[in-house]
């Protein structure tokens, strides 16, 4: 009998202990829902795009740091995924003048995404030598992909000088841009063509330029409202709901 009791006693220690580690030692082990849940939610970092160009791409006048910051702002909103603008677009620049910053910008700012966004204005205003634009905008878009950045070739808002001062030599200086973007033939290097789907809109809608500029050069904030708009709905076309990341 006593021998019996002595057994049910070890038993009962036995069960006592596994419903103790059950319950507390191996609840430790493993992760309850919220954990889990935490852990599946963590914050992702939003994907870094830096801008190169010259005062339009920079955002002259507009509050919302135009056009392209517009654009991704956009592209955040309908997306899953946050895009950060860093600006190096600055009044004055021209396709030849960054030379020497822009590997240091690649370097410091390890953007995901540059977008190159030359208006041809003041190339055309310089007389940049065409065969000189050609190959910065060539050697620009072949070292942002050597540092993994897909490359995001955006022609930008009309000006009055679009149709005026340098109607003939803007124009001139974007086709070549798109070309060259083009002939990477790469799935890193994207063209967004808003230049011409801004004229064509305003065609549509029976419109002058007027309305949308601040001076000869600039848009005003409906410009680039209009200029964002046109550059996430090609955004979206293309990469839908995406991310944009470098393919290789």
């Amino acid at each position: 009998m006593s021998k019996t009791i002595r057994l049910t006693s070890l038993l009962l220690f036995v069960l006592s202990f596994v419903v103790i580690f059950m319950t507390g030692g191996l609840a430790k082990l493993i992760p309850n829902a919220s954990q889990q849940s935490n852990k599946k939610h963590a914050p992702i970092a939003p994907i870094r795009v830096m801008t190169v160009g010259s005062s339009v791409a920079e955002g002259w006048v507009d509050t919302e740091g135009g056009y392209l910051a517009r654009g991704f702002a956009t592209l955040s909103a309908q997306t899953d995924h946050a895009y950060t603008v860093i600006r190096r677009a600055k009044a004055g620049d021209t396709s030849t003048k960054i030379a020497a910053q822009y590997s240091n910008w690649l370097k410091t700012v390890h953007p995901q995404v540059v977008a190159l966004s030359w208006g041809g204005l003041d190339d055309a205003n310089a007389k940049t030598p065409m065969a000189q634009y050609d190959k910065a905008i060539h050697n620009q878009i072949a070292l942002a992909l050597s540092h993994h950045a897909v490359v995001i070739v955006v022609t930008p808002p009309v000006t009055r000088a679009s149709y005026t001062q340098y109607r003939v030599q803007e124009a001139a200086y974007l086709d070549r841009e798109m070309a060259i973007a083009r002939s990477f033939h790469s799935p890193n290097v994207v063209v967004c063509d808003v230049f011409d789907q801004m004229k064509a809109y305003l065609v549509a809608h029976h419109q002058t330029y007027v309305p949308y500029m601040a001076d000869g050069w600039h848009p005003n904030s409906r410009g680039h409202i209009l200029g964002g708009q046109l550059l996430s709905q090609d955004l979206l076309a293309h990469y839908g709901q995406k991310a944009i990341s470098f393919h290789g």
